[in-house]
């Protein structure tokens, strides 16, 4: 178990717990049927109204996958591969733990997986315009 020396293990089960608590009560405030102005009088109420509603979107969809880093962290802890990177396997410093407690990633792997994500698509192929 490559789990960091500074803080016991329980401590970030805890926090993963706690986390878990907190965006499931979110997620299920925001299930909830909200106060919409039904008074809308003009365009200017509708787009505000809108707007409200596609935050509060947002804000859900974040939650859930959150959500769902936190759970496979907690799993992590269960079967003792917490603090190791998914990818490499190397330990995930202490100090990003500490900040992300659920993060999969060491500093590296995770700074490749986001440069592959902001990737462009190549030029030629399918999906690429003709010039």
């Amino acid at each position: 178990m490559a789990i960091v020396q500074d803080r016991p293990l329980a401590t970030y089960a805890q926090q993963l717990a706690r986390r878990e608590q907190e965006l499931r009560a979110l997620l299920a405030a925001a299930s909830q049927p909200g106060e919409a102005n039904r008074d809308v009088q003009d365009f200017k109420d509708m787009a505000v109204e809108e707007t409200l509603v596609a935050v509060d979107e947002a804000k859900a969809g974040q939650a859930t996958r959150e959500l769902g880093q936190v759970l496979a962290a907690r799993r992590r802890v269960l079967d003792g591969t917490y603090g190791e990177c998914i990818d490499c396997g190397e330990e995930i410093d202490p100090r990003r733990l500490a900040a992300l407690p659920a993060t999969p990633y060491c500093t590296a792997c995770q700074a490749l997986n986001e440069a592959r994500s902001a990737t462009p698509p190549p030029a030629c192929g399918p999906g690429a315009s003709a010039r």
